[in-house]
């Protein structure tokens, strides 16, 4: 019987260590000495000098001449703005978002806030004869749509409150209106989903989820618009979750990790949400 053959090892331990070491500075508060890193990372300073001054040499770490301690220089902020976040988002997203429209028979969108505006920026059709698009390069209010209200929803108060103030249409709400959309405010912040039924058309269901990281500045909605009375298509819950497996494909594909705060979709919230969302399309 012939042996099973080990998996190939393709790790290369320096390289590791560094990205590690860039990583622990990044999340540092101030800068660190040679022993604390050691201590962190659970290496002895021996192991860590060379990566240190490989660091060093290169660019990307400085070292305090006075007190010896490191700390991370502008190199990698000088190559991500090289790099423009969004167009790699686009990127990344396109094959998942190809596989979730061939997955529910749904066609699905990517927007953005753009001039106080929702823009869509992206798209993948669905592979039915008849489907329901949203071209790129539109623009909606952010406010009265699914995917506005998941954006705004994910700032913080300040930027939330200063998008508002030059908001035509938050202003012109009635205060019911108003008390309506921050409770949908935070719905979406406790739940991660944003849904509506009939509103931007009479008989279409909206759902968006959020992909990027507001941390980091690259924040996008991926949503799908779907007909309420469509009997050929998945149900309302196995739509949200194949869209959040979608999202969390994204987020891997440009190697952005869950923010803090971010939702955890546990499987008892989605049967609650779907619940609601056939009760609300059936009302």
């Amino acid at each position: 019987m012939a042996e099973d053959k080990a998996a190939p090892n393709y790790s290369v331990p320096a390289l590791e260590k560094g990205l590690a070491v860039l990583e622990l500075l990044a999340r540092a508060s101030e800068p660190l000495s040679l022993s604390q890193i050691s201590e962190m990372m659970a290496n002895s300073t021996s192991q860590l000098f060379r990566t240190m001054n490989c660091l060093v040499e290169s660019g990307y770490v400085m070292r305090d001449e006075v007190h010896g301690k490191y700390s991370l220089t502008l190199k990698l902020l000088e190559l991500a703005n090289r790099h423009s976040p969004l167009k790699h988002l686009l990127h990344v997203a396109n094959l998942p978002m190809q596989e979730l429209a061939r997955e529910i028979r749904e066609s699905c969108h990517i927007s953005i806030i753009q001039h106080g505006q929702l823009l869509v920026v992206g798209q993948a059709e669905s592979p039915e004869k008849v489907q329901i698009t949203v071209s790129v390069g539109t623009s909606f209010p952010l406010v009265s749509t699914v995917s506005g209200r998941l954006l705004l929803a994910a700032m913080d108060e300040n930027s939330l409150s200063a998008i508002l103030e030059d908001d035509e249409d938050f202003r012109r709400m009635p205060a019911a209106e108003r008390d309506l959309f921050w409770a949908r405010i935070a719905e979406i912040r406790r739940s991660g989903l944003s849904t509506a039924v009939d509103e931007s058309f009479i008989g279409l269901h909206d759902t968006a989820v959020l992909i990027g990281n507001p941390a980091v500045g690259v924040t996008a909605a991926i949503a799908i618009t779907q007909l309420t009375a469509s009997r050929k298509r998945g149900n309302p819950q196995q739509v949200v979750e194949a869209l959040l497996r979608c999202a969390r494909q994204i987020n891997q594909r440009a190697g952005l990790t869950a923010f803090d705060g971010q939702p955890a979709f546990a499987v008892a919230q989605l049967q609650q949400q779907a619940e609601r969302m056939v009760s609300d399309a059936s009302a």
